[in-house]
């Protein structure tokens, strides 16, 4: 029997399969058990799986059930369907501001819960992700970054300790902002995790500002606006920055992605420029992603 039969059995529900970014199977559909419309999320990870549930447990009363699907070694999580649409157009400095302003309210109301990824251990874990690396010409790269950053560790994990505070949503992009009856939402923190809440901005500011310095700007302006700051160093950002682009340099040399690999080489451009490697050409471009903070 397969996940989907048995999902619906249970719930008593006639459910429909809906694409999904992650590799999560997701249905939508009525449910004769709880008399509405329902989300049903199915998880391959226990990990991901509490760590949605943990995170909308805090912050809504979405949640109806969650159990173990013992058959297929699955978890299951039950939702109120919010039926979310697309944000539609191109991003305008306004909508960045309340893309800020909404982040910044999941900074400042999820707490750390038991079982939440710390993220730690940067440097090494750096160091091991660069080193495993098939391509040599990147790995050399990497780890030609990395020993500068090192050089400057001492300062980079005294402002990491002192700052990686924050629940982060670990997945902030244009795709996990939603319209929910009518007001900007994010969804989905089954990536949820402890550091920095600068790390969420990075891919963001990357990918779907695509670095531009007005749109960037509206979104820290809608970020403090909520009483929330950046408080790292420009060396601590630029350094998270460098391990944001071994993530990417990782995941694209297993599954091809062109434009994603661009976007690492965008941002180790920046640690070039930050720590005055190579070429001064696009400095400037390179820096927009960097808070330059007091």
């Amino acid at each position: 029997m397969t996940i989907e039969k048995i999902v619906q059995e249970k719930l008593q529900a006639n459910l429909t399969k809906i694409t999904h970014e992650s590799q999560n199977s997701t249905f939508v559909g009525d449910s004769a058990k709880f008399k509405q419309k329902i989300f049903v999320k199915v998880f391959a990870q226990a990990g991901k799986f509490l760590t949605e549930k943990a995170v909308n447990q805090q912050i809504n009363t979405r949640v109806l059930d969650s159990f173990v699907v013992k058959q297929t070694q699955q978890f299951v999580l039950v939702m109120k369907d919010l039926a979310p649409t697309d944000v539609k157009g191109q991003i305008t400095p306004d909508l960045a501001f309340k893309m800020g302003t909404q982040l910044a309210c999941f900074h400042r109301n999820v707490k750390p819960f038991s079982g939440i990824y710390l993220n730690n251990q940067l440097f090494e874990k750096a160091k091991s992700d660069s080193n495993s690396l098939q391509n040599e010409e990147i790995k050399s790269r990497l780890l030609q970054v990395l020993a500068l950053f090192t050089a400057q560790k001492a300062d980079i994990e005294k402002d990491l300790i002192a700052h990686a505070t924050t629940v982060l949503h670990g997945d902030v992009g244009l795709r996990n902002y939603k319209i929910v009856r009518g007001q900007l939402s994010l969804i989905d923190f089954e990536r949820a995790r402890m550091g920095v809440n600068y790390q969420d901005f990075i891919k963001l500011f990357y990918q779907d500002f695509r670095l531009n310095q007005k749109l960037i700007a509206s979104f820290i302006n809608g970020y403090r606006k909520c009483g929330e700051e950046v408080a790292v160093t420009p060396l601590t950002q630029s350094f998270l920055i460098f391990i944001t682009a071994i993530g990417i340099m990782k995941y694209t040399e297993k599954i091809a992605d062109k434009p994603f690999k661009q976007i690492g080489e965008q941002m180790l451009a920046t640690c070039f420029s930050f720590l005055g490697i190579g070429s001064q050409d696009n400095n400037k471009v390179n820096m927009h992603a960097l808070i330059f903070t007091n």
